[in-house]
């Protein structure tokens, strides 16, 4: 009874650790519910204003239809740093906003194409769509002079003298989390005191611009649960983005990413002196503290698309740049960024423009920049640019490209691409060009661990790979970024191949590859992989490689071969920690239950069979011969 006992306990436990950890494992592997979905998506929207960079948020210039219907332009003349609600409404609103839970307070100043009406533009936040609409419904539209937002003046500007009395008129409207108000007036500041007044010119475009802000913040965001803006478990700290490092973090942070390719150790042999690298990006800030003296600049492949008095921010190329050929700053350049070739230089050309720029839907549409990428190319080979860095993609291959792409190669000139950003767990992800042009070094992104980033895309285009999440590099006016994606591990590259050529500079981009490819660490299995191509790029590697390929005597009668940042991802998935902790614990439980009560039935059996072997035998029994007994009636 007490073995069959044991035997119950043990199956039972069985059974509730097989149910339990079948459980945990559902729990673990969830997909995202619908509702989930739905709110990521509209957590996404309520950071808009966070996530996107100012000038999205208020363009440069907004186009608008006069009152006599013609078509003319509005000109951005600033944005007001500050974001308090307090500093963006008077009194007529304030303390409704505040009630109804404002967040925030952005403002920016316009001005129409002839400069003599100005607008001042506002977007207040609000924790959600409700709150929002519960504040925009008590918005009083009707006033003069109009009220609610301030004025926002801006001085040495069509603005400078745009105060609150001279609010002519207004505007206002939902969008989402947020809501969207204007006021406008005459440049002049002349106050608003006539009823009669003609306000046609202020008033009619004043709409309008409202519409044009408010339209791409209510916009719907898709939710791709897997990619590097989405994150598909659920973490143990709330979604609070860290604080910008100091300067005195940023050399200790980023030699992380230098040990983890070994740049240290190649920095013996050289550190990249008389190579010249050619950024193929934005375009690069000279004046930053980490690249001064560095930079020679280029052409701008890109003129036009962005209105005229546009600065571009020039921030994803002065980023890549840094990551090639920083070479820090302050007292013996021990602070900020050094990159992999700290003493070569960059020769910036501008052929793609950066994220939120206005001239974007110009760059993309107008055949006049099609071949911008291209035309940079020949201009890098022809200025003495020994390595060429395109941190940059498109699916769409084409044929100037590709001529572009040879000519550097067959005149010894090494090119080195991202791979692109738009990978998933799910295996292969298009081609993107030019990485994807054989000769290209094709560049993935890796983590600290050397495993393939799971935005990195996977096709066998993918020659090295190199870190690339969690990447720090300087910026424009002394920024730093701590960014990821398969741009800055292609910089990284690009530094080692210009180690490379410093060293051996005669080396053809075939052989450089080839240093790269035989010297690669964490090699996946098999040798190649679509994921991280070879391996992870090791500077100290590669430069012996390179070595021994610039000794080796080529075959008789044959020569060797010439030849550019913000709140962390959305949590998607919320998992049910506390019910994981739970089903765990049972399996775990269950299991224990399992063994001991198949141990104690073993024990307990191998007891029985012992007391059964030393028992004494039973005496023999006689039973009569009876015909009347019960065994003759069975």
């Amino acid at each position: 009874m007490r073995i069959a006992a044991c035997a119950t306990v043990a199956v039972a436990g069985l059974a509730v650790a097989t149910f339990a950890g079948g459980r945990v494992h559902a729990e673990q592997t969830r997909q995202p519910t619908r509702a989930e979905l739905s709110t990521a998506a509209a957590t996404a929207v309520a950071q808009r204003w966070e996530r996107m960079p100012a000038g999205r948020l208020f363009p440069a210039t907004i186009g608008y239809t006069t009152d006599l219907q013609t078509k003319e332009t509005a000109t951005r003349l600033g944005i007001d740093p500050r974001t308090a609600c307090a500093r963006a409404l008077d009194g007529t609103l304030l303390r409704r906003a505040e009630r109804d839970g404002c967040v925030a307070g952005l403002r920016a100043g316009y001005a129409d194409q002839l400069g003599g009406s100005v607008y001042t533009l506002g977007i207040l936040v609000f924790p959600d769509k409700a709150k929002a609409s519960a504040f925009y419904a008590k918005v009083p539209v009707i006033g003069y002079p109009a009220a609610g937002l301030r004025a926002l003046t801006v001085p040495g500007t069509a603005a400078a003298r745009f105060g609150d009395a001279a609010r002519q008129a207004a505007a206002v409207q939902v969008a989402g989390p947020y809501v969207v108000l204007a006021v406008a007036g005459y440049a002049d500041g002349r106050p608003a005191h006539a009823a009669d007044e003609r306000r046609d010119s202020v008033f009619d475009p004043v709409s309008q611009l409202v519409t044009a802000i408010a339209a791409p913040l209510a916009k719907p965001v898709a939710v791709r649960c897997g990619t590097t803006g989405w994150a598909c478990a659920i973490t143990s700290h709330p979604d609070i983005p860290p604080p910008p490092p100091t300067l005195t973090q940023i050399r200790p942070d980023e030699m992380k990413t230098l040990n983890q390719i070994r740049a240290p150790a190649a920095w013996r042999s050289t550190k990249g002196g008389g190579v010249t690298v050619a950024v193929l990006d934005t375009g690069v800030d000279a004046t930053a503290p980490d690249l001064a003296g560095s930079v020679t600049k280029g052409p701008d492949y890109t003129a036009g698309a962005d209105p005229p008095g546009f600065q571009p921010p020039l921030l994803h190329g002065t980023y890549i740049a840094s990551l090639i050929a920083g070479h820090g700053r302050g007292p013996g350049a021990t602070l900020g960024v050094i990159g992999v070739a700290p003493r070569a230089r960059v020769l910036s050309v501008r052929v793609i423009l950066d994220d939120g720029e206005p001239g974007t839907a110009a760059y993309d549409e107008d055949p006049r920049y099609a071949n911008a990428i291209a035309k940079g190319i020949y201009y890098a080979v022809r200025h003495g640019a020994a390595v060429i860095n395109m941190s940059l993609g498109s699916q769409q291959p084409t044929a100037h490209l590709r001529a572009a792409v040879g000519y550097a190669l067959t005149r010894g000139v090494v090119v080195v691409a991202s791979a692109g950003n738009d990978g998933t767990n799910g295996g292969f992800a298009p081609y993107i060009y030019p990485a994807s042009f054989t000769g290209v070094i094709a560049v993935a992104a890796v983590s600290g661990s050397g495993a393939r980033a799971s935005f990195s895309e996977q096709n066998a285009a993918v020659i090295m790979s190199a870190p690339g999440v969690g990447v720090i590099g300087a910026g424009p006016g002394g920024q730093y970024f701590d960014a990821e994606g398969t741009s800055p591990a292609a910089a990284l590259v690009s530094g080692v191949a210009a180690l490379i050529k410093s060293r051996y500079p005669r080396l053809s981009p075939a052989l450089v590859e080839q240093a790269l490819i035989t010297s690669a660490a964490h090699r996946p299995a098999g040798g190649y992989s679509t994921g991280t191509g070879f391996g992870v790029v090791d500077a100290a590697g590669a430069l012996a490689a390179a070595g021994q390929l610039a000794e080796a005597v080529p075959p008789a009668g044959l020569a060797p071969a010439a030849r550019f940042g913000s709140p962390p991802p959305i949590q998607v998935v919320h998992r049910d920690e506390a019910r994981i902790a739970g089903y765990t614990g049972a399996a775990v439980a269950g299991a224990v239950c399992a063994v001991a009560g198949l141990g104690l039935a073993a024990v307990l059996g191998r007891r029985s069979r012992r007391a059964r072997r030393l028992a004494p035998e039973p005496p023999a029994m006689n039973y009569p011969d009876t015909p009347n007994s019960w065994f003759d009636t069975l």
